[in-house]
């Protein structure tokens, strides 16, 4: 078995902050399942958009960071030749990867499960994978979270209003308007200050406004790592569909702030202490 010890074990990720969080969490895990394995986090730039690395913040990674440029706009067509010659070339070839474990796609706990000593590639989004408890405090200490942040004076509800892509996305939606104002109703304070945090602030600006959001609110865009920072602070927290909205729920109820939450469509994600 030393010798699998020699062959880099790499985890590969497509998408934003949230799937690289997710991905980070995996190729920790790894580490401590082969401590004596080199473990490589492979971040490709790939997929529907354009996705650069966005974990910068982690300060002396103890494991190899790479970023893959392999995003190209491709049409319709394009694509499916593309399928086409990869299915002719490659499809043998990666079901016997796949078979024999040399390949995993480690998306779940079960999944996960089944890297052995010998996997050399892990791919997949690792959403189903339950986060384990000791990266949240992990994840903090590079936030500079580590501990609960003072309350603001005045209530502070925060808002994240993911848009961007899902402008243009056929297979996702953007949370209705109607749940955001429904939610900002359900807070049991008089006296507030919203802020919407949004990746196209004009545009959230114009629709929250026209959805009959009558309370004064601002709008910013920032990095995401910054409005996770800002909304993980807040008093409240409304989250809308992806997985950066996720990840602040999850980190404000393991700093046990379980209530002060709204959360689109993630009911079983959510973090349970136990």
């Amino acid at each position: 078995m030393k010798f699998f010890n020699l062959i880099p074990l790499r985890v590969h990720c497509w998408g934003g902050l949230g799937s690289q969080l997710y991905a980070l969490s995996t190729a920790l895990d790894l580490k401590t399942k082969f401590p004596k394995r080199k473990i490589k986090l492979v971040l490709h730039t790939g997929g529907v958009t354009k996705r650069l690395s966005e974990l910068d913040f982690i300060h002396n990674i103890d494991f190899e960071l790479i970023q893959v440029n392999d995003f190209q706009m491709q049409d319709k067509e394009y694509k499916n030749q593309v399928k086409s010659y990869r299915i002719r070339v490659k499809g043998l070839l990666t079901k016997i990867l796949y078979f024999f474990y040399f390949i995993v796609t480690a998306n779940s706990n079960l999944e996960f499960n089944e890297i052995r000593p010998w996997t050399v590639s892990t791919r997949g989004h690792y959403f189903n994978r339950e986060v384990t408890a000791s990266f949240y405090p992990y994840l903090l200490k590079y936030l500079g979270l580590e501990k609960k942040p003072i309350k603001q004076h005045q209530f502070e509800i925060a808002i994240h209003y993911r848009m961007g892509d899902l402008l243009t996305l056929g297979t996702k939606s953007i949370t209705p308007t109607s749940k955001i104002i429904g939610a900002i109703r359900q807070v049991k304070n008089n006296n507030f200050n919203i802020t919407v945090y949004s990746d196209s602030p004009e545009i959230a600006k114009e629709t929250l406004s026209s959805a009959g959001l009558t309370n004064e609110f601002v709008v910013r865009d920032l990095p995401t790592i910054d409005v996770i920072r800002a909304c993980i602070g807040a008093d409240y927290f409304i989250g809308t569909g992806s997985k950066v909205s996720l990840w602040i729920v999850n980190v404000r109820r393991y700093m046990g702030e379980a209530s002060n939450n709204y959360l689109e469509g993630f009911d079983d994600k959510l973090y349970q202490k136990h």
